[in-house]
């Protein structure tokens, strides 16, 4: 699948909470369709062209856009920390959410859908801005097992998350200069993150994902930098701060086979006072593993 066959680039003005006196630009796609808004947000790392297993199958239902985060994509590149507080990400969702509503005409969006961390950054711009989203999905988020989280859940023992360890230090030893899109495929296509991926998911990435230099190279989008930024400053945003102020329907899928536990995930849902648990038979990556799945639940086909 080439991206540009499904969708056309599009981009924002935002103001940045980070420098209230300055504007970026937030790029992405939009993937056409006829109905209610439906903003798509990717995971740490990976980018809105990623979306379009899953974005595409939703056309019948929804208009629906897939924004990069700032320092992933085509969107802004920024300074590492200064710049990357959650805040800032989830302040961009709204900010891209309110110019869409305008321009449509619409007075909210009515699905806003994040995978991972933009799952995480979606409910929190919904909580900042009631009315502003009809209702969120959260494809396995990465909310961890804290001291608070799991005295108000009554929990005493948080589960472990082993997969975690080194995370930073791995992601930041990471090539992120290449030869050519081809050395990168096969040097990345049967590493763990990527070998349950499909093909089609995993070819966006490496055409998408990556930037050509002038001297032919190619580079990731998403610099180690911010990655391992994100991964380390993963739970700034604080569940107990934004779930209970989300007050539209919530659906939380949790990855069976990714990072998390399953009952700490379903005492999490229960933060939410519109709350639903899903399961999906998958890795963390959903929409890139099992997008036909992910499509049904976000359609309510499950």
């Amino acid at each position: 699948m080439k991206i540009n066959d499904v969708a056309s680039r599009v981009s924002w003005q935002v103001a940045d909470a980070a420098q209230p006196s300055r504007t970026i630009t937030l790029n992405g796609w939009d993937f056409g369709g006829q109905g209610p808004l439906a903003l798509l947000h990717h995971a740490n790392g990976m980018c809105a062209a990623m979306w379009a297993q899953v974005a595409v199958q939703l056309t019948d239902h929804y208009r629906v856009f897939a924004m990069d985060a700032r320092g992933h994509g085509d969107s802004a590149q920024l300074k590492v920390p200064d710049d990357y507080d959650w805040l800032y990400f989830a302040n961009d969702v709204a900010e891209v959410a309110r110019q869409l509503c305008q321009t449509f005409g619409q007075g909210q969006i009515a699905h806003g859908i994040g995978s991972s961390f933009g799952g995480i950054v979606t409910a929190s711009a919904a909580a900042d801005h009631p009315g502003l989203f009809a209702r969120v999905t959260m494809l396995d988020p990465p909310i961890h097992s804290r001291a608070d989280v799991l005295a108000a859940l009554s929990m005493e023992v948080g589960p472990t998350n082993s997969e975690r360890a080194g995370l930073v230090e791995q992601t930041l030893k990471r090539r992120d200069v290449w030869p050519d899109r081809k050395t990168a495929h096969a040097a990345w296509r049967d590493k763990p993150l990527f070998a349950p991926w499909q093909d089609a998911a995993f070819d966006l990435y490496v055409e998408e994902g990556m930037r050509e230099l002038a001297s032919g190279e190619v580079q990731l989008k998403c610099s180690p930098q911010v990655e391992a930024h994100i991964f380390q400053t993963t739970g700034d945003l604080g569940v107990l701060d934004y779930a209970p102020r989300v007050t539209v329907p919530v659906t939380l899928v949790h990855a069976r086979r990714g990072f998390f536990e399953a009952d700490f995930f379903r005492g999490v849902t229960t933060l939410f006072p519109h709350n639903r648990f899903l399961q999906l038979d998958a890795g963390h990556m959903l929409p890139l593993e099992v997008p036909d799945q992910v499509v049904d639940v976000l359609l309510d086909r499950e």
